[in-house]
């Protein structure tokens, strides 16, 4: 019997063994704060003196209690506490306090202790999941400067807690957080939050076309032309009829397809941002920025179906798709429906939705705009039809609407990220583009904080969306040294120099520090206000080019074709190299990064012995002002100056050509293409009654600007009218010439004037005459080299013609071997040379009849067509 009870009890023993283990909970500590997340949600004012962060709340965790028991500490201790109260926000239009913490691993909360300071408040607790909370407890402030705690019944694991209040003083400085850790986090809790972005190739600009500037659609191309991108301010009001149907033409004053597609013929980048609301949307008379139908939910993304398929709309006529659903187009009556057009790249969907001082109905939080960008970006993953440019063209671009650069701009984006994490199943960072509006703080844009803020952006990008351009869209530089109280000096010309080079040493900051794309606060006077005069042009309607509009347009077309490749700077000079991506040329930006007037005779540069070396610097002409440097014994020497010139280094010479877009004076007219019959030197006015007409285009050549882009405030306006109709006239030019522009003063009525090249019947431009009483100067890509044209006159009145370019370089003595002569040798010469590229060529600059300072077949083509003549 014993022996049976013995077995029986090893038998038990065995079982028991056998069974899994059941390890007792840890005991619950204070848990070490430091490697938690805290993020204030109500991000509208933070950074604020008079404002403090949740973080406050966990700055004095040795000054706590051991548990929320015995929630006490000895007074020594109680009085060193920090008494800073959690307060993110005083106006109550902005919603709850509330910040959300996470823990970083699956935590079990067993208790809480709160240092209760002043003022009655409700806190509520919750744990769960971001946007899927359950509520954990709650407790109110209604004790005075003293410790209390909280235990929680059937505590249980969680990686995010969140806590709420209502807006203004919290009425606690200090809490603690009391359990245990369970264990680390999953693979899929690690995943969820980890960085999802769209996968693309980024915008391909060149250096001179990532600088730009804020335009409208009726700012004229002679002032935009300096720009190498343009971010074109576009009101979503504009877009959107009554029925909100998208309207691409603005009235009289502003037809989208033209105005885009002369940007592209101008190598112009140009990206729309929609920006404000719609009646079409909140049929209300003053709709707010949040385009939502009143009372919708404006974090869920179906709300923002309308302007998700407005944006559809935009991406699906303007894209590169030439394959999109016609069923789904809805365009406003009057707009022909078209799709792929291939004039934009991508599109901004708002303008600093971050912005407090226009009251909550104007201000985007985080997670509202993150629904907002979900919708516009692809339908929220198609949920919404017809919706998100994804959806229209899956190569265009989402830029997010450029964020005012607060203190807590980056808690904005990342919250922006919580939001894609756990609304999206992809969880895709639903935006190809960061955007902000920020620039130096100092005078001296080398010593602000611009390079280190831009360096902070782009890690936060590096580390959530890896595949996100940076654009800075709006920026200023400080002129308070050069301003005094009780007097304007924005016209003085020490305040417009010191304007000029602080905008242009920023832009090429930016392009050093891996900006993709950087547009300044703008190109033209805002008018009355604080930004009266902030722009490159004075206000609408003159346009007159300032000093820093020379400074940018300068850059753009030396950097137009090259890229950043290194800051070489080893000396007190500023020396950035850029590359150029067509030709080879090195290009180096050389400055003085000083505020005091600073000259540095003598400056050298090391260059190879045979090269050629060209310095460019900023002046009257848009293109700057070229000259050649003498290599001598390996260097060139310049003068150094807080003003940004430009040296190209080649291994060929370059036809240098100062003045382009200049105005042409014809030579003389004729209404017969082999001037057999009347001429007219347009020194007196002809007989002739249909070739005076012509006479009359060019009898005032002083009310038209001397320079394309010149400007025209105080310019007569001309008297003698013209109203031929269905007439040919021809023009002789005194040389060959490359024509760059036009223009002509519009008077009443609508027609026709076309211009060709006489030669090749090529048409070179053409104006409706659809403006009233105003000059219409349009910038043309070059045209080939050519001393004759025709002109056709058709309906409709005008006052002058103006014709604008320079002179052929080389042409069309394009002597390429230098033996005194244009012949069959010639040609032979420069073919040879294109297919070696052997550098023995005698006479670079004649076989540059492009004069675009590089041969190609172009210049060949050319050459032998003049010798068939």
């Amino acid at each position: 019997m014993k022996q049976r009870k013995l077995a029986a009890a090893a038998a038990i023993l065995l079982f028991m063994q056998s069974m899994p283990t059941v390890s007792a909970a840890p005991a619950p500590a204070l848990l070490d704060a430091s490697g938690f997340t805290v993020m204030d949600e109500n991000l509208v004012y933070l950074g604020a003196d008079y404002l403090n962060p949740a973080t406050v709340l966990f700055d004095d965790q040795d000054k706590v209690p051991e548990s929320p028991d015995k929630p006490s500490v000895d007074k020594a201790v109680f009085d060193t506490t920090s008494r800073k109260n959690w307060k993110p926000n005083w106006q109550s239009e902005f919603g709850e306090d509330a910040f959300y913490m996470d823990l970083g691993a699956n935590y079990v909360i067993t208790g809480l202790c709160f240092l209760d300071t002043n003022d009655v408040k409700d806190w509520k607790i919750e744990d769960g999941e971001p946007f899927a909370w359950n509520t954990r407890g709650s407790f109110t402030t209604d004790a005075y400067q003293t410790w209390r705690g909280l235990t929680f019944d059937s505590p249980r694991s969680t990686r995010w807690l969140r806590f709420s209040s209502s807006s203004g003083e919290a009425g606690v400085c200090e809490l603690a957080l009391y359990g245990y850790k369970e264990s680390d986090l999953s693979a899929a809790q690690i995943e969820k939050t980890a960085a999802h972005s769209g996968s693309y190739q980024k915008i391909d600009l060149s250096a001179g076309q990532r600088i730009g500037f804020n335009a409208f659609i009726d700012d004229p191309m002679t002032a935009i032309m300096a720009g190498g991108n343009v971010r074109e301010y576009h009101n979503l009001s504009w877009l959107l009829d009554a029925d909100g149907k998208v309207k691409f033409t603005q009235g009289t004053w502003g037809d989208m397809d033209s105005y885009y597609a002369a940007m592209k013929a101008q190598g112009i980048s140009i990206i729309p941002c929609f920006q404000g609301g719609s009646s079409a949307i909140t049929k209300t008379e003053k709709p707010p920025e949040i385009p939502v139908p009143v009372g919708a939910d404006s974090t869920d993304p179906a709300s923002y179906a309308i302007h998700a398929q407005a944006m559809y709309q935009v991406a699906a006529r303007y894209g590169s798709n030439p394959d999109v659903d016609p069923e789904t187009l809805n365009v406003a009556d009057g707009s022909e429906p078209k799709v792929g057009l291939g004039l934009l790249q991508a599109l901004e969907n708002a303008n600093e939705p971050n912005k407090t001082w226009s009251g909550k109905a104007n201000y985007f939080s985080p997670y509202e705009l993150a629904a907002m960008c979900s919708a516009d970006y692809d339908g929220h993953e198609g949920t919404i039809p017809n919706a998100g440019v994804k959806k229209a063209d899956p190569e265009f671009r989402l830029a997010v609407g450029g964020l005012l650069n607060t203190a807590s701009v980056l808690d904005y984006l990342s919250e922006m990220k919580l939001w894609f994490d756990y609304n999206r199943i992809d969880g895709i960072f639903a935006v190809d583009i960061i955007n902000i509006h920020m620039g130096p703080d100092a005078v001296n844009p080398e010593d602000s904080g611009f390079v280190d803020r831009v360096k902070e952006i782009r890690e936060w990008i590096d580390k959530n969306a890896p595949y996100s351009e940076l654009w800075i869209s709006e920026f200023e530089v400080p002129m308070s040294d050069c301003e005094q109280e009780g007097i304007d000096a924005h016209d003085d010309e020490n305040y417009q120099l010191k304007y000029a080079q602080r905008v242009a040493r920023t832009y090429l900051l930016s392009l050093s520090s891996g900006v993709d794309r950087m547009t300044k606060f703008q190109l033209r006077d805002e008018g009355p206000g604080v930004y009266y005069n902030s722009g490159l042009v004075t206000k609408k309607g003159e346009w007159s080019k300032k000093t820093a509009w020379y400074y940018v347009s300068c850059m753009t077309n030396i950097l137009r074709d090259t890229y950043f490749a290194a800051d070489m700077t080893d000396s007190e000079v500023k020396k950035y190299f850029f590359i150029n991506k067509k030709c080879g040329d090195s290009i180096y930006a050389l400055w003085l990064p000083t505020n005091t007037g600073q000259v540095m005779k003598n400056c050298k540069i090391v260059v190879p012995e045979t090269s050629k070396v060209y310095l460019t610097v900023p002046g009257t002409c848009a293109e700057g002002i070229t000259t050649e440097l003498a290599v001598k014994d390996g260097a060139v020497t310049f003068t150094a100056t807080e003003t940004p010139v430009f040296m190209t280094i080649s291994s060929r010479e370059k036809a240098v050509v100062n003045g382009k877009m200049k105005q042409i004076r014809p030579q003389s007219i004729s209404m017969d293409a082999d001037f057999s019959g009347a001429v007219c030197d347009l020194s007196t006015a002809p007989d002739d009654t249909k070739l005076n007409q012509f006479y009359r285009m060019f009898d005032e050549p002083g009310s038209m600007p001397e320079y394309l882009y010149g400007d025209t405030a105080g310019l007569p306006t001309p008297e003698t009218n013209v109203n031929i109709s269905n007439q040919t006239c021809y023009v002789k030019l005194d040389q060959p010439y490359v024509l760059d522009g036009f223009g002509v003063y519009d008077t009443f009525g609508t027609g026709s004037v076309k211009v060709y090249d006489a030669k090749t019947d090529t048409l070179l431009w053409e104006t409706d005459l659809g403006s009233y009483m105003t000059r219409s100067i349009d910038s043309k890509p070059d045209s080939e080299p050519t001393d004759l044209l025709k002109i056709v006159k058709g309906d409709g009145a005008m006052n002058e013609l103006v014709l604008y370019g320079y002179p052929a370089a080389g042409y069309p003595a394009a002597d390429c071997d230098a033996d005194g002569r244009f012949s069959r040798s010639d040609p032979t010469a420069l073919r040879n040379w294109l297919l070696t590229k052997d550098r023995s060529l005698a006479n670079w600059a004649a076989a540059d009849l492009t004069a675009d300072l590089m041969l190609d077949s172009k210049d060949l083509t050319r050459m032998k067509r003049e010798l068939l003549k």
